[in-house]
C-alpha cells in the first residue's frame, strides 16, 4: 500500500529556509517527494550519505496541478532517517510530502 505523508508544513522563518528531520518508522521504502509550489527542496538519506534532491525547485506557479509537481526516485530509498531543507521563494507556507510504501 502507498501513502502520502506530510513531513513538513509551515512558513520557513530563517531567511526563508528551514531544516527538518523525519524517521520513516513503519514504512518500507520512500518512492518519491511532493512539495507545494514556490519551494526549493533538498533531501538527504542514509544518515547523510546519499543526497537524493539538492536545491530541487518545484514549479513556481502554484496554479500547476499537484500531480505535475511529483519527483519520483529512480531507486526507492530504504533509509530510516531523512534530513531535509526547504526554502520558500514566495514567503508563504510550504508543505513537503513523501510517497511511502
Amino acid at each position: 500500500m502507498f501513502c502520502l505523508l506530510k513531513i513538513y508544513g509551515g512558513i520557513p522563518e530563517n531567511q526563508g529556509s528551514e531544516a527538518f528531520c523525519f524517521t520513516k518508522k513503519g514504512f518500507k521504502r520512500v518512492l518519491g517527494a511532493f512539495c507545494s509550489g514556490g519551494a526549493d527542496l533538498s533531501l538527504v538519506f542514509d544518515n547523510g550519505n546519499k543526497v537524493v534532491l539538492h536545491g530541487f525547485e518545484f514549479v513556481k506557479n502554484s496554479d500547476c496541478p499537484p500531480n505535475k509537481r511529483l519527483f519520483i526516485f529512480q531507486e526507492p530509498a530504504e533509509a530510516g532517517l531523512i534530513y531535509g531543507v526547504v526554502s520558500s521563494q514566495t514567503g508563504k507556507g510550504v508543505s513537503v510530502y513523501l510517497i511511502l510504501e
